[in-house]
């Protein structure tokens, strides 16, 4: 009995830096190169991503293709890479990221054949290309407990089971996107969250385990990590519209808390310009979020030196501020919809 075939599909964007490492750790699988292939679906990079994914194509013994995606972010990268896989496994990888297991694939195939799931999910730790400083610190706080949320195994690097596949799905079987569709091209982040939450209600199993993991790389700066975190505030409050049910409560603190920060300056500001101490009674659940935040940071420190304490509170604020001005901007119609590529629910499948 043959090996079934993988597609690893890679959407990327100007990721020179890493693209080469990337493909070289994939390429070195211990699968048979004639049983995967790997896509990787270039979001029209100016940093010459696409001319090295090339070079390392004309020598490889996989076949690796570069597909073109006019789109650029990565729901329609996805959609783009689904379309040209001949796989009856798809599994995605971001470009930015290490694989630190040669057996990533043969792991796979096992785990889809001893579990009948239908979707994998894997632990996604921010330790790739061994941040320091500041991508240091982020990463440690992103992982703790006050760094994400509670429900997500995403940074869990000792859980085996089923689990819901929402924040870590992130291989399948083709058969999930005959079936419903591809990505939803108006969400610019969480369409990954948005598609894996399809695959719970139509009730496929998923299954993580750490021999699935990929390491990921964390922002390297404040600035670059209070973006991405609004991208994922306005991709929360997308995913709650399409599905109501997905939304918990835990998934609004952030634009609660911003709410209460803002209270908590304003009545500050008017406690002190109208010498009334009874208007800063506001403040005080804005203090307590910040003291919570302050305390975070000091058991960061605890466990990882003293930079992680002095720093922490900018990385949690970052997080939480971040989340919340996205959440709070897609409410009030502050943010462009992201345009539609192509129809993500008649995704034409090669081959199929």
């Amino acid at each position: 009995m043959s090996l079934p075939k993988i597609s690893v599909i890679l959407p990327v964007r100007n990721e020179v830096r890493s693209i080469g490492r990337l493909l070289d750790q994939l390429v070195q699988q211990e699968y048979p190169v004639d049983r995967y292939e790997i896509l990787v679906v270039d979001g029209r990079s100016n940093d010459g991503t696409r001319e090295a994914v090339e070079s390392k194509a004309r020598d490889a013994a996989v076949a690796i293709r570069v597909v073109d995606n006019p789109g650029m972010r990565s729901g329609a990268g996805r959609n783009a890479g689904v379309a040209a896989a001949t796989g009856e496994i798809i599994l995605f990888i971001d470009g930015h990221c290490e694989i630190p297991s040669p057996r990533l694939l043969a792991d796979t195939v096992l785990l889809l054949e001893e579990t009948g799931a239908d979707c994998l999910c894997r632990p996604q730790p921010l330790i790739a290309f061994a941040p320091q400083g500041v991508g240091r610190i982020i990463a440690d706080a992103r992982a703790s407990t006050l760094g994400h949320g509670r429900d997500s195994l995403i940074y869990d690097m000792t859980h085996a089971g089923f689990v819901d596949p929402a924040s870590s799905g992130a291989t399948y079987r083709r058969v999930i996107f005959e079936e419903l569709g591809g990505y939803d091209e108006t969400f610019d982040a969480c369409e990954d969250v948005e598609f894996n939450t399809r695959v719970a209600a139509a009730g496929h199993k998923a299954y993580t385990d750490p021999r699935l993991s990929v390491y990921y790389e964390p922002r390297s700066s404040f600035p670059g990590l209070f973006r991405q975190m609004m991208r994922y505030g306005v991709g929360r409050v997308r995913l709650a519209r399409k599905h109501p049910q997905s939304a918990s409560r835990s998934q609004w603190a952030p634009a609660v808390l911003l709410a209460i920060l803002a209270a908590g300056i304003l009545s500050s500001v008017l406690a002190i310009a109208w010498e009334n101490w009874m208007l800063a009674i506001p403040a005080v659940p804005a203090a307590m979020f910040l003291l919570i935040i302050v305390a975070a940071s000091l058991n960061l420190g605890r466990r990882h030196g003293w930079k992680h304490a002095v720093l922490g509170p900018f990385a949690y604020g970052c997080i939480y501020l971040g989340l919340g001005a996205g959440m709070w901007a897609e409410m009030i119609g502050m943010t462009r919809p992201t345009l539609r590529i192509s129809n993500a629910s008649t995704i034409p499948l090669a081959g199929g």
